[in-house]
């Protein structure tokens, strides 16, 4: 396979994994607990208002927060990376598209990124009030 080609496409693919395995894992994850749930039903033990709550998927105040920033790192990496790669000489020709690509690319997970702040930020300070 050509190389120009074959390397978008395993980024592309190794993304799709990615995703998928975090999924697969989590909806597994869940499966056990009700699993569990399920059997401490069938055996007549009493469930308290605590167990269910440490069994529900009750996420950090903030986990947005986390996320964000995470994100935010990424397109910082990926536009460190851009840079990187326009420095130096050679190959001047295809350069600013290379850049122009990575940049681009920083944009989705800068923009991701922002969401989660925002919804940290804004969506906390409605819960406090």
């Amino acid at each position: 396979m050509n190389p120009e080609i074959f390397i978008p496409l395993t980024f592309f693919a190794m993304v799709v994994l990615i995703v998928w395995l975090v999924q697969h894992f989590g909806a597994k994850k869940r499966a056990e607990a009700f699993q569990t749930l399920r059997l401490a039903i069938e055996k007549g033990q009493p469930l308290t208002p605590e167990a269910l709550e440490s069994m529900a998927r009750v996420s950090s105040p903030i986990a947005d927060l986390r996320r964000g920033i995470v994100f935010v790192s990424i397109a910082a990496g990926f536009a460190a990376f851009a840079t990187i790669m326009g420095v130096g000489e050679g190959w001047e020709d295809g350069r600013q598209e290379v850049m122009r690509g990575m940049y681009g690319v920083a944009t989705f997970p800068l923009f991701i990124g922002i969401a989660f702040l925002g919804l940290h930020f804004f969506a906390n300070e409605s819960k406090r009030r």
